[in-house]
């Protein structure tokens, strides 16, 4: 197979790295700071194009993994190249196929949402494709990025709120860890330990809720003796307005996601 990647940074990166370690692919990669692709110049199946349209010529599949602002530009530079038969793969949150279409004269587009947990396999990758990707092809397309862990066909229109749960989601699942590594630590606990012990919990506490197929509010209540410690410390939690605050990240990170 042969795939383009238009921007090497973190998600650019992460999609050459999986793909580059499951199958033998010829990868045609750009990146508008040199400096980021030095590293790839001894791969000999990696090539160092000069331009944009050099990537969409010689691929296949050409991810394009920039930052929804720099998007417009790279769909100008596409414009001017004829359709073929190549499919354009976008991983820009809040840009839909048909802007994403019109922009750059091309009908095959796929909508891609990855994570960085994919780096390991075992993210959710979601998925839509234009009207005019055939079936074979998007079975390819799925097979290409298995090693992504699993995939979720979905429409457009959810593509925000998955988005925020899945994409942005590390970023808030890191913060409440930090917090409850801090808080180890504020009260003693070597930091560590505290790592160790709060990256166990949380893994923990994850696995026992699918294997018992419970909600979560459920497992707060087998851990709560009245009058006990686990209540006084949810107490807090409430008090202090914890689950709100997090529920208005996600509610802003998405209103975010709209406006890109």
């Amino acid at each position: 197979m042969k795939v383009g990647i238009v921007g090497v940074g973190n998600i650019g990166s992460m999609i050459l790295e999986v793909l580059n370690s499951k199958s033998e692919h010829e990868f045609f990669i750009y990146n508008r700071s040199p400096e980021k692709v030095r590293k790839y110049e001894a791969f000999e199946n990696i090539k160092i194009c000069a331009n944009i349209q050099e990537v969409y010529q010689e691929s296949d599949y050409t991810f394009l993994c920039v930052k929804p602002q720099q998007a417009p530009q790279v769909y100008e530079a596409l414009a001017g190249v004829s359709q073929e038969n190549g499919i354009i793969v976008s991983t820009a949150a809040g840009k839909r196929i048909e802007e994403i279409s019109s922009a750059t004269r091309k009908n095959k587009i796929i909508r891609i949402m990855p994570t960085i947990t994919s780096k390991i396999s075992i993210g959710i990758t979601a998925v839509c494709y234009s009207k005019h990707v055939p079936m074979e092809k998007r079975k390819e397309f799925s097979e290409l990025i298995s090693p992504f862990g699993e995939i979720m066909e979905l429409e457009e229109d959810k593509f925000d709120a998955f988005t925020v749960l899945n994409s942005s989601g590390p970023a808030f699942v890191a913060f409440v860890l930090e917090s409850f590594i801090e808080g180890a630590i504020n009260i003693g606990v070597n930091p560590d330990y505290a790592r160790d012990i709060v990256l166990r919990t949380f893994e923990g506490s994850i696995k026992l809720l699918e294997h018992m197929n419970i909600e979560p509010s459920r497992l707060k209540y087998l851990v709560s003796s009245p009058g006990g410690v686990t209540i006084r410390g949810l107490y807090e939690l409430e008090k202090n307005g914890v689950k709100g605050a997090i529920m208005s990240a996600i509610y802003e990170a998405y209103k975010r996601s709209h406006e890109l």
